[in-house]
C-alpha cells in the first residue's frame, strides 16, 4: 500500500528577512493603531450648501471600503487567494485614505481643489498639519515629524527582529525605511544622476528645504513600492505567509480609516451646528 505524501506548507517568514521586517513592521503599526483617534484644531471652512460636493468622493471611498472588505473575506476562507490579493492591496488601502482625506482636506479648507488634491501635495498637507499641532492623533508616536535625520537613525544589529525591541525603536525604522523610500522617489521622477555633483546637489536641497516623512506618507509609499517600483519582499512566499501580512495590513489600514471617517463625520457635524 502506498501511503500519498502530504503537503505541508511551512511558513518562510523567519528565513526571509525582508519579509519578516516588513511582517514586523506591520505588526507594531497594528499595535499602535488599535483604537486609533484624531483630534482637530481648525475650524471647517467649508459651507454646509456645499457638502452635496463630497457625494462622488464619499461614494469612491464607499466602494473601495466594500471591495476591500470583500477581498480580506476571501483571503480569510482562502490564504492561496492572497497571493495576488496581497499585491495590490497597498494600492487599495491607499485610495481608500486617499479619498477619504481629500474630503477632509476639502472640509477644512474650503477650497473644490481639494478633491483632486495631488497624492504628494495630500501627504505633506497633513503632516504640516500633524508639524503644527492643528491636528492630533491619540497615538502620540503618529504626531511625529522627521526631518532628513531620521535617514541616519541606527539601531543595534537585529534589534527590531526582537519582540523586546521598543517602539521608539521600530517606529523610528518604519519612517526610516519610509524615508529613503520617498527620497528615491524623489530621485526617479526628477530622472537625477547622483553620480553627477548637479544631481547631488539637487537631492542634499530637497533633503535640506522640502523633506519631511510621516505616518501620513506611509500608505502612499507603499503604494508606489508595490505598484510601480518593487515589492519583491513578498516574492515566492507561500500562501501561509502572505494571508498574514495581507490581513495585518488590512487591519492597520482599517484603523486608520475609521479615525480618518470618524473625523470627517465630526467635522460635518460641527458645518451643520455652526449653520444653524
Amino acid at each position: 500500500m502506498i501511503i500519498p505524501i502530504m503537503k505541508i506548507e511551512l511558513s518562510k517568514a523567519n528565513e526571509r528577512i525582508d519579509f519578516k521586517t516588513h511582517l514586523i513592521y506591520t505588526e507594531r503599526l497594528l499595535e499602535l493603531s488599535n483604537g486609533l483617534s484624531i483630534k482637530c484644531q481648525i475650524k471647517p471652512l467649508l459651507k454646509k450648501n456645499k457638502l452635496d460636493d463630497i457625494k462622488s468622493k464619499s461614494h469612491l471611498v464607499e466602494l473601495t471600503k466594500k471591495s476591500l472588505e470583500d477581498e480580506y473575506h476571501i483571503v480569510d476562507i482562502d490564504k492561496d487567494y492572497s497571493l495576488a490579493s496581497v499585491l495590490w492591496l497597498p494600492m487599495k488601502a491607499y485610495y481608500l485614505l486617499y479619498h477619504l482625506l481629500s474630503v477632509i482636506d476639502y472640509i477644512l479648507t474650503g477650497k473644490k481643489a481639494s478633491l483632486s488634491i495631488s497624492h504628494e501635495g495630500c501627504s505633506n498637507a497633513f503632516s504640516e498639519r500633524l508639524k503644527s499641532g492643528d491636528i492630533k492623533f491619540s497615538k502620540k508616536k503618529f504626531n511625529e515629524v522627521f526631518t532628513k535625520d531620521i535617514l541616519k537613525f541606527k539601531s543595534k544589529s537585529g534589534e527590531h527582529l526582537k519582540k523586546s525591541a521598543t517602539d521608539d525603536v521600530i517606529y523610528s525604522l518604519i519612517m526610516k525605511k519610509m524615508g529613503n523610500y520617498k527620497k528615491d522617489n524623489y530621485k526617479l521622477k526628477a530622472g537625477l544622476n547622483l553620480q553627477t555633483k548637479k544631481g547631488r546637489e539637487k537631492v542634499n536641497k530637497y533633503l535640506t528645504n522640502k523633506f519631511n516623512v510621516s505616518i501620513f506618507d506611509f500608505f502612499c509609499l507603499m503604494r508606489i513600492k508595490s505598484s510601480y517600483r518593487d515589492f519583491n519582499f513578498i516574492d515566492d512566499m507561500p500562501a501561509i505567509d502572505t494571508k498574514k501580512y495581507f490581513k495585518e495590513y488590512y487591519i492597520v489600514s482599517d484603523n486608520f480609516y475609521k479615525c480618518f471617517n470618524n473625523l470627517k463625520n465630526k467635522l460635518i457635524t460641527d458645518i451643520s451646528i455652526d449653520s444653524n
